[in-house]
């Protein structure tokens, strides 16, 4: 597994099901059903389903089922998606227009999201300094450099649907506490934004990490915070984690909301939208959870030089050649997400006893992503090695 990508490969058996639902026996059929029950009813339009991938719907159903998955943040998802709707369909023009405003500032949000995974390391075997440091430094990040950007384009959605509009420049030159106060006072999301056990604003959060304002004492760490009045909070390291993961639940419930929305009304969002270019390890996710929901487990992936590999191995029993060859089929996805010049998948059965290499010219690629030929094309212009 090569040490760039490792974080995202290991990400989708760490937070999917997919891989566990081919083990356990499900089909490709059986499996694109369950993602298609479970994402319909998040649509106001469920016939826009048709119009995607099932790699990209693939990684909104984990999304989906993750911030359900607690009561306290399905709320903040549901509040979020009907704010969204309310004013799209009160003042579409206004509301497309705020929305798009906000895509680059959002691009740009989730390049340092996933940079953060890149770096992230295992912190299990750190002292409870280094761990405390680790994860506030984690925190801070998130908070700052993406959450706050879309908790800045809800309050700008807000204001729109309040007739209290205001422009992009004066919601983005906030800060983040008067975000949070500002979010706070409305109705809609009046004690939403803190996290369940522990009553301490966003903002406050973001400014321990900031500030490392915190110090190990025995088995807890005391973090302060507040400006004039000073508080304390101790937690211990089991603690700290699930003050981690609950913010990032946070931030996922803020970010799944906007995607369901865009995707379910992409087409009147269009004339509102400038298309925005997802990052390339955005990309290398949906490729992975797309051959996950396959029944494929990418083991390995390179992106060097003009040069894309991918190593995917089987996770179901079967030795048939007809599974090496409908994994070799994920060389035009790779390049979707790589534009690279050559591109290369190998398949490994689970036994190991049969393997397949495939390598296509991203040109060739490239004919069949402009329509200029079909997706068969590419099986008649790969370079096809079967080796023990």
């Amino acid at each position: 597994m090569t040490t760039r990508n490792a974080n995202i490969l290991r990400g989708v058996r760490n937070f999917s099901p997919l891989l566990q639902a081919f083990e356990a026996g499900y089909s490709a059929d059986e499996i694109k059903q369950a993602v298609l029950d479970a994402l319909r009813p998040e649509f106001e339009h469920p016939e826009r389903l048709n119009t995607y991938g099932i790699d990209l719907l693939a990684v909104e159903y984990v999304n989906v089922q993750r911030v359900r998955s607690r009561g306290w943040s399905a709320q903040i998802y549901d509040t979020c998606l009907q704010i969204r709707r309310h004013c799209f369909s009160a003042k579409e023009a206004e509301c497309g227009r705020v929305c798009g405003e906000w895509l680059g500032s959002i691009s740009n949000g989730l390049a340092l999201y996933w940079s953060a995974v890149r770096l992230e390391r295992v912190k299990s075997d750190l002292p409870l300094e280094d761990f405390a440091y680790e994860i506030f430094r984690n925190t801070g990040a998130l908070i700052e450099g993406t959450l706050q950007t879309y908790l800045k384009e809800m309050l700008h959605i807000t204001r729109t649907l309040n007739g209290d509009e205001g422009s992009f420049d004066e919601i983005n030159q906030l800060n983040l506490g008067a975000v949070v106060q500002q979010l706070d006072a409305t109705q809609a999301f009046r004690a939403l934004l803190v996290i369940p056990k522990w009553p301490v604003s966003l903002n406050q959060w973001r400014n321990i990490a900031q500030h490392f304002s915190l110090r190990a004492d025995g088995a807890l760490v005391r973090c302060t915070y507040g400006a004039r009045n000073q508080y304390v909070i101790e937690l211990s390291r089991e603690e700290l984690l699930k003050v981690a993961r609950s913010l990032f639940l946070l931030y996922s419930a803020f970010r799944t909301a906007q995607t369901i929305f865009f995707l379910d009304n992409a087409e009147s969002l269009s004339v509102y939208c400038k298309p925005s270019t997802r990052g390339e390890s955005d990309r290398l996710f949906q490729f992975n959870v797309g051959a996950a929901s396959q029944g494929f487990e990418v083991v390995a992936l390179e992106v060097c030089g003009g040069r894309a590999f991918a190593r995917l191995v089987d996770v179901s029993d079967v030795e048939e050649l007809q599974r090496a060859l409908h994994a070799t089929q994920f060389t035009f996805q790779l390049w979707v997400a790589t534009r690279a010049i050559e591109i290369e998948i190998e398949y490994n059965s689970k036994s190991g006893r049969q393997k397949l290499k495939s390598t296509v010219k991203g040109e060739d690629c490239k004919k069949v992503f402009n329509g200029l030929e079909d997706l068969s094309y590419l099986a008649r212009v790969s370079v096809f090695m079967q080796f023990p």
